[in-house]
């Protein structure tokens, strides 16, 4: 079964969800991300949603952390999921650029470093760096548990508590109860162009 959470996007919501920074000489650095999701039931179900998601723009000041060394930031290292609001469920909106963390963070869960590869334009594995960064993870049966309705990735100074760290990412989605009687395994794609 594939849902397609993409339906409500508006010609502003696709432009809102890639980070766009002009430099001087005209030149833009552009970043989307694509989220599948594919929720496992007990019965033997596969459900698969497919979206986007925005970078945010605390992305910037964890990429120039990273490239001047900064003591005690690192990379892409956790996946926080949250349970936004009820309300969500009759009127999604749009997250925000000037986020820096969920609503409601329910949990989150580390990325080992074996769980992020780098892709070709084709989506293969690459040993080489790539401009294209994939990052897999599954949800197991005790991971999280609860209503979730947005997620996003974290690292920087990022901990296994609450809010922590550096925001990379924010989406909003359809509602999913997690139970432990399913995993969801999580597949982010980011891509980065400059154009």
């Amino acid at each position: 079964m594939r849902f397609n959470d993409n339906t409500n996007f508006k010609q502003e919501d696709n432009e809102m969800m890639n980070l766009q920074t002009k430099s001087l000489e005209g030149h833009q650095v552009h970043m989307t991300g694509e989220i599948i999701d594919r929720i496992h039931y007990k019965d033997g179900r596969v459900e698969e949603r497919v979206g986007h998601n925005l970078v945010v723009n605390s992305f910037l000041n964890l990429v120039m952390s990273l490239l001047k060394q900064q003591s005690g930031y690192k990379g892409i290292q956790y996946w926080a999921v949250g349970s936004g609001a009820s309300s969500w469920d009759s009127s999604m909106p749009s997250p925000e650029i000037t986020a820096t963390k969920l609503t409601a963070e329910l949990g989150r869960v580390a990325i080992s470093t074996s769980e992020i590869k780098f892709l070709t334009p084709e989506y293969e594995e690459s040993s080489s760096p790539t401009n294209i960064l994939q990052i897999s993870h599954s949800f197991g049966p005790t991971d999280c548990n609860g209503v979730w309705r947005e997620f996003g990735i974290f690292g920087g100074n990022a901990t296994s508590a609450k809010d922590s760290g550096v925001m990379i990412n924010k989406r909003h989605h359809a509602v999913i109860t997690k139970t432990e009687e399913m995993t969801i395994e999580r597949i982010m794609r980011f891509t980065l162009n400059l154009v």
